[in-house]
């Protein structure tokens, strides 16, 4: 799923775009929705999206000026007008790709395909980029910390005192050695990629737990991973039990 924020000053613009994102492109998370460039600079720090749908003719701040606003454009941007003269204004901020009003399905879905394919080159990037580190560092930091954020704030957690890590559809929640509980916006394979490094084992398509709590394992169907917190039972897939075990040797 791509985390996507749309940002129009009209409301039915905004839900009518919602309404053909959901029916057209399953791929695309709308993670928030904002009616001002006032209102979307909070949520673009807060929600970090890859991809902004966003309105050019916007009152007090117009869509470039929101973008000229910001210190890092680290997102994807679709600028969706009813204007055409502002193609080529659009061009030069670099654009992944441009919609007019009304939106045509059939633009709306190229739109769409050309972020998978974007997004899906940033993440690859990043993930060679935190091989060839780890590679070349040869050791982890066991002081590292992983930031979690959450809507009002963001929580700087030493990822040595992670338990677990729970999926819930596209939320995961994180379960702390002090019993403490935190539920982020994003899906679980994100932090998979990003913890797996650190002695994170993916035991079940909704568990990802740190192999430094488990106390041991239980021969009960697929199998249970018991940790030492709370003497938590967590399932191990049956695909995924071979795999476990050998990481957990």
């Amino acid at each position: 799923m791509i985390r996507t924020i749309i940002i129009d000053d009209e409301e039915m613009n905004v839900n009518n775009l919602q309404a053909l994102l959901h029916q057209h492109c399953p791929e695309i998370e709308i993670i928030a929705t904002a009616q001002s460039a006032q209102e979307a600079r909070h949520l673009v720090k807060t929600f970090n999206p890859e991809v902004v749908f966003l309105d050019i003719e916007m009152p007090f701040e117009n869509g470039f000026d929101f973008l000229r606003s910001l210190d890092n454009l680290e997102f994807e941007v679709v600028f969706v007008t009813a204007y055409d003269v502002y193609g080529i204004k659009a061009i030069k901020f670099s654009a992944l790709d441009y919609l007019l009003k009304p939106i045509n399905v059939k633009e709306l879905k190229s739109a769409v395909q050309k972020i998978i394919s974007s997004v899906g080159k940033k993440k690859q990037h990043t993930r060679l980029a935190n091989l060839f580190s780890l590679l070349e560092d040869k050791h982890i930091d066991v002081r590292a910390k992983i930031a979690l954020p959450s809507l009002k704030e963001t929580y700087l957690v030493p990822i040595h005192e992670i338990v677990r890590c729970f999926s819930s559809n596209n939320y995961t929640t994180f379960f702390l050695t002090d019993g403490t509980e935190h539920l982020i916006s994003k899906p679980l394979y994100e932090y998979d990629e990003m913890l797996t490094p650190y002695g994170f084992i993916r035991c079940h398509q909704s568990h990802l737990i740190n192999k430094a709590h488990v106390t041991r394992i239980l021969n009960l169907d697929s199998g249970y991973l018991v940790l030492n917190y709370s003497e938590q039972h967590i399932p191990i897939a049956k695909q995924r039990k071979a795999a476990v075990v050998a990481a957990l040797k």
